[in-house]
């Protein structure tokens, strides 16, 4: 966690994915346009919630999938 310089735990933010305040709290603490962000999550409808915002979506299944995924 120490890499991160945003981190956004529901319990601190009052959003829990999939909600859209979730998302909506990262965009505005990121400062970045939706498009420019990838989501990460094992949970489809994480991903779709995050995609209807905008956010570029990532499905987790395996390290190696992510790897390829950020190259």
């Amino acid at each position: 966690m120490k890499h991160f310089q945003v981190r956004a735990f529901s319990c601190r933010i009052g959003h829990a994915k999939p909600e859209p305040g979730a998302y909506e709290w990262c965009l505005h603490a990121l400062g970045l346009e939706p498009g420019r962000i990838l989501f990460v999550d094992d949970r489809p409808e994480n991903i779709d919630a995050a995609r209807s915002l905008g956010l570029q979506g990532h499905l987790f299944r395996t390290a190696a999938d992510l790897r390829n995924a950020l190259t």
